[in-house]
């Protein structure tokens, strides 16, 4: 019987892929005026980049989640407007 192999993101979600480390370690060389024997340099630093995005992706959308319409703040605010309308309303109603 054999056994399957994993994909290669399958253990570790939302990591940079060896192609996508290999095209910013290039960018990285391209960017730096092509100098001969960092190739590992650049290869970490694109990894740590990129595994840095992705972290920030990750946690981005949570904390915005988190943080729309709890703030006392917000709630405020909403209540101020939701006021101010009915004032209007009040005032159009006797005119």
């Amino acid at each position: 019987m054999a056994r399957e192999l994993p994909k290669p993101n399958a253990m570790k979600p939302n990591t940079p892929t060896q192609e996508e480390i290999s095209a910013r370690a290039y960018q990285i060389f391209v960017e730096r005026g092509c100098p001969e024997g960092r190739d590992l340099e650049h290869w970490l630093e694109a990894e740590a980049q990129l595994n840095a995005s992705t972290q920030m992706q990750t946690q981005a959308p949570a904390a915005t989640t988190a943080s729309i319409g709890t703030s006392p703040d917000s709630r405020t605010a909403t209540r101020q407007t939701q006021g101010r309308k009915a004032q209007k309303t009040a005032t159009s109603a006797r005119i």
